[in-house]
């Protein structure tokens, strides 16, 4: 017996006088063998000119259908499901003109200009073989924008950076032009002041002889560890480099060294700043949420994930000390290489086997937690819409958002599909908004969402009949704040093969955290 399959050759996009602008093939065939295919259809055509017609040879059955000047064809086996092909046919009328333009407006150069996103659009309706997926428009719409919410807390927290940058350098070009006026101001004083050779400071007390007036004191750089460690404690450090600058980033806090002199207590000491941290943690909270139109939350999931990276091997041998709040019915999971019992116990995190540390030059997820509720109140935001018929074929929509004050929302998105392609007429909105011709979306934009306003508003009109379609509706946001307070307390390096109870200093370290969306769905 020969099982014949039935599948989808090709797609293709002609003109009415037979023209190929594109097409793509989903099973394997010669070049020659689809261009004879394809030069055959105007032949076999003839003038009908019904909206969903097809032809069938003795080999291949051809399924089409015109759009302006042109015809969308998708060119099957004849054992093929005639019902599923014309299914197949009307998705991609509807993924042309979303990609290449209006049906009213399509035309040549717009199919041969968006040659590439056509072929990607028909990859996520046909699989390779030729077999239909079950899939909708907004699922397309979704799969070509390609947003990612890893690539948005990156640039978050890459700006975040580069500001912080910004004002370091202000700072130490601030630094540099004091110390260079106050040398200036030494080197003009008067020469009769004697120094002590046991001061190490190198700092020049006022001579007991003369009344002459003493001159500032040359500012010392001093530098700070985490939580008040006085690094300045061992003199041998004073002239390292590596203490040059010191950063005034997240938990880093600047300490002025000090000294027995009344002289240093009196001058303005100038605290540089650098911008690497031998050690960067990253704590990121992931929400996933499902509701229905009644406001009811059909599944709610937050996860969450610590990843630690090392600049060299040897900061990695180290052991990180956590304070967690908030993690009332959170599941917490350690990577297997951790030692789970001396977190469980005394919340540190470190390697079992001590001899190798963590991994260096690349980040690594250590410590994950769960949790997931269906309750209304375990979410951030909800988000209510009522489509109303104002006339005939026209609607008044109205969307309101609820948020809890548990939260502070930065960068709120919300996206309401529009079938029609019509941009709205705004009555009222709390925020801003835009119209995505790509996606055909309306999307209300609002930039923080606090205490201050838990709730808005957004009213627009609409040519349209059928209230299921503003559904279904996605909303994006992020916040410095997470549901579980993972918070780094110190960092602590261990000798080659030590334990947690032979920890030595503290290592400097750069931490951040944020909550942002997975999947926010009112369908």
């Amino acid at each position: 017996y020969i099982f014949i399959k039935m599948v989808v050759l090709s797609a293709a996009i002609t003109t009415k006088n037979g023209k190929t602008l594109m097409a793509r093939q989903f099973v394997e065939m010669t070049r020659i063998r689809i261009e004879g295919l394809l030069a055959a259809f105007p032949k076999l055509m003839g003038s009908d000119s019904k909206q969903h017609t097809y032809i069938e040879t003795e080999s291949v059955r051809y399924v089409y259908q015109p759009l302006e000047g042109l015809y969308l064809l998708l060119i099957t086996n004849r054992a093929s499901n005639i019902v599923e092909d014309l299914e197949t046919l009307r998705l991609l009328s509807k993924v042309i003109p979303d990609i290449a333009g209006t049906t009213n407006n399509l035309n040549d150069e717009k199919v041969v200009e968006k040659a590439y996103d056509l072929i990607f659009a028909f990859d996520e309706v046909i699989t390779s073989g030729g077999y239909r997926e079950p899939i909708n428009i907004q699922q397309i719409r979704t799969n070509m924008e390609m947003e990612s919410h890893e690539e948005k807390l990156h640039l978050m927290i890459k700006t975040s950076k580069m500001e912080s940058a910004k004002d370091q350098a202000k700072e130490a070009a601030r630094s540099i032009m004091d110390r260079k006026r106050m040398e200036g101001i030494g080197s003009s004083m008067s020469n009769t002041k004697s120094y002590d050779d046991d001061e190490d400071t190198n700092i020049p007390p006022p001579t007991p002889i003369t009344n002459t007036v003493k001159p500032p004191p040359v500012p010392v750089t001093t530098s700070a560890p985490i939580k008040g460690m006085d690094i300045l404690a061992k003199s041998e450090n004073k002239n390292k480099n590596l203490f040059d600058a010191l950063v005034k980033e997240e938990k880093l806090t600047a300490v002025v060294a000090k000294s027995n002199t009344t002289v240093r207590e009196d001058t303005n000491n100038i605290v540089s700043e650098v911008v690497q941290h031998p050690i960067m943690l990253q704590a990121v909270e992931k929400i996933t949420a499902a509701l229905t139109r009644d406001g009811d939350v059909t599944n709610a999931e937050v996860k969450g994930n610590l990843t630690f990276t090392a600049s060299d091997d040897d900061v990695a041998c180290c052991a990180l000390e956590l304070s967690l709040s908030g993690n009332n019915n959170f599941t917490f999971n350690t990577h297997p290489k951790i030692n789970k019992a001396l977190y469980d116990s005394r919340q540190v995190l470190i390697m079992k086997d001590t001899t190798k540390g963590f991994p260096a030059g690349r980040p690594v997820g250590i410590l994950r937690w769960s949790n997931s509720q269906t309750s209304a109140d375990f979410i951030p935001i909800t988000v209510n819409c009522w489509p109303e018929e104002e006339s005939k074929n026209r609607m008044l929509v109205t969307i309101d958002y609820s948020a809890t004050n548990k939260f502070q929302l930065h960068d709120v998105k919300i996206s309401i599909p529009l079938l029609s392609g019509e941009v709205p007429t705004i009555n009222t909105i709390d925020g801003r908004y835009k119209m995505n011709k790509n996606s055909n979306e309306l999307i209300w934009e609002i930039d923080l969402i606090d205490s201050s306003n838990t709730s808005g508003n957004l009213e627009f009109t609409i040519q349209e009949k059928d209230p299921d379609s503003f559904f279904p509706i996605n909303i994006s946001f992020s916040s410095q704040q997470m549901y579980c307070n993972v918070d780094v307390t110190a960092v602590k390096k261990i000798p080659n093969g030590g334990n947690i109870d032979e920890a030595e200093d503290n290592i400097m370290y750069g931490y951040t955290k944020g909550l942002v969306t997975d999947e926010y769905v009112i369908e």
